[in-house]
């Protein structure tokens, strides 16, 4: 575990919801994973920021949600 101050910033997250994670795990990811690659900031007025000190985080509860937040800036 790693504990560290996040730079104040704007982010974007790709999200689902509460999942049975025996039956559905793999498929939540795949979804997520596709929303991702699949989305097109064009017309948004942001961009990924791969900025040193930015980072992209990943969260997992099954109960609650599978999250992708990802560090973005104005273009």
């Amino acid at each position: 575990m790693l504990l560290m101050d996040v730079p104040e910033g704007e982010y974007v997250v790709f999200e689902h919801g509460p999942f049975d994670y025996e039956q559905e795990n793999d498929s939540v990811a795949a979804k997520v994973r596709n929303a991702m690659d699949g989305f097109d900031f064009a017309g948004t007025g942001y961009e990924i920021d791969p900025s040193p000190g930015r980072v992209m985080y990943f969260y997992h509860d099954e109960k609650r949600f599978f999250k992708y937040v990802k560090p973005v800036r104005r273009t």
